[in-house]
């Protein structure tokens, strides 16, 4: 049984830990950086990089998943961002907010290929 805290940390999906580059792309601001998937999800992915993002931006994300699927571009928010001390370097939480169905679908098989679980 779970106690009232534990339910409201529960993740809505699957959170699989990943390793592939990131193209992040900050619209109207001719902004391009080289990033790193930390964590991946049908509904957002965690992503390094070297420079610092603030939450609510919007962002474009380009990728392709290790599993041979094709380069994919999604669109995402930025929800949180920190400084990772010891690896130096910042994190952002990004949530998904447009992708295509094929995508979307592609991310969902990749993430269950990994065996990972809700948190």
């Amino acid at each position: 049984m779970s106690t009232e805290g534990e339910r409201t940390h529960r993740r809505r999906f699957a959170r699989a830990n990943v390793d592939f580059p990131v193209t992040v792309i900050v619209p109207g601001h001719e902004l391009v950086l080289a990033g790193n998937a930390i964590d991946l999800s049908a509904g957002g992915m965690r992503v390094a990089t070297a420079s610092d993002l603030p939450a609510g931006q919007s962002v474009m994300l380009r990728f392709a998943l290790r599993n041979g699927e094709g380069e994919m571009l999604v669109r995402g928010k930025i929800v949180m961002s920190f400084f990772e001390g010891a690896k130096s370097r910042y994190a952002h939480g990004i949530a998904f907010t447009q992708y295509a169905q094929p995508d979307q679908d592609a991310i969902v098989a990749y993430v269950e290929s990994t065996g990972a679980k809700k948190d």
